[in-house]
């Protein structure tokens, strides 16, 4: 193809121009002149035919209206910002400013809507990650220590003092018998009237209880307890540690068990200091059942100690221990574990 040359490709381009022709749209035009004018020029015709029929055609009123229509179409995809500062210094920070407003308001939306989804999460990211303990994860271990029972024999009791009964004092007064003057021995006076007004007469002198006639009998199906008059103190009930048959929990282990993991709470300060272990309960089953003196010998602290005795407390009588066949009071430990899953 026919190349134009530099200065008929000049000639069209000051046709465009002294026509008013829109500066943005001159290349564009320009550029499609050319290549029709090449293409006339490959077909044998004059640059002069060529360049008469170009401004025949592209005269001045079409190269406006050309104008008008691109500035229409350029004006149609101007923003309102590039209206407002049409004509003015674009450089300032105004426009700037205005040209970024939307972006500013799109991500300051954004930041609002994900802020907010942030604090109505948050409570329930929280309870995820940082769950609370339930009664549940709470296990509690209840261990039972079997105890070696040794024989011991019981006491003797102290024997009974026998007391002599009382006796009536009497003086010793002889009937006078008459004998010949060299068989009489005076060993004894007889007793004179004032040793017979509180003693009455006998065979022999005894000191005894003067005036025992006048002493109460004693209330006839009301003996004395034999401590009474053997002046011993009542025994108090002895308090055994190893017996015969060792106190039981009514139900069994797996009954306490089940009271325990129902009734026993863990402290909150043992559970946030995450305290674990084992508190020694050490208490008294009575010779009825009864649970007396509860109290922990050996604890871990943090509240369990007496959350421990508390629940003892709770407990409903269990089957004294046997000493021999008979009820009697035992001393007995109870460890109770404290356990986080």
């Amino acid at each position: 193809m026919k190349r134009l040359q530099e200065n008929r490709i000049d000639q069209i381009s000051k046709y465009l121009q002294a026509n008013k022709l829109d500066p943005e749209l001159l290349p564009e035009i320009l550029d499609h002149l050319a290549c029709e004018a090449e293409e006339s020029l490959w077909d044998g015709k004059p640059f002069e035919q060529v360049y008469h029929n170009m401004v025949k055609t592209a005269d001045a009123q079409t190269l406006l209206n050309l104008s008008v229509d691109h500035q229409n179409l350029l004006a149609m995809e101007k923003s309102l910002n590039d209206i407002v500062f049409e004509n003015r210094n674009k450089s300032y920070g105004a426009y700037d400013l205005r040209k970024g407003y939307g972006q500013t308001v799109q991500r300051a939306v954004v930041m609002g809507v994900a802020f907010f989804l942030l604090l109505v999460m948050f409570p329930k990211l929280y309870a995820e990650l940082v769950p609370d303990l339930k009664s549940d994860a709470i296990a509690y271990e209840v261990s039972v220590t079997p105890i070696d029972i040794k024989m011991e024999e019981p006491p003797a009791a102290p024997p009974a003092k026998e007391e002599p009964a009382p006796v009536q004092k009497a003086v010793k007064s002889l009937t006078p018998e008459v004998l010949p003057d060299e068989k009489v021995m005076i060993e004894e006076l007889p007793p004179v009237v004032e040793d017979l007004q509180n003693a009455q007469p006998s065979t022999e002198t005894v000191d005894g209880v003067e005036n025992l006639d006048v002493i109460a009998p004693p209330v006839e199906n009301a003996p004395a307890a034999k401590a009474d008059v053997a002046g011993v103190a009542p025994k108090k009930e002895e308090t055994f540690t190893y017996v015969e048959q060792s106190p039981q929990y009514a139900g069994g282990n797996e009954a306490m068990a089940a009271f325990l993991r129902k009734n026993l709470k863990y402290p909150r300060p043992a559970t946030q200091a995450g305290v674990q272990g084992r508190v020694f309960v050490q208490f008294t089953v009575g010779s009825d059942g009864k649970i007396e003196n509860a109290t922990a010998v050996k604890g871990i602290g943090f509240g369990c100690d007496e959350e421990a005795v508390r629940v003892v407390k709770m407990m409903k009588d269990w089957m004294p221990g046997k000493q021999a066949g008979v009820p009697v009071r035992v001393r007995f430990t109870l460890p109770i574990a404290f356990q986080l899953d």
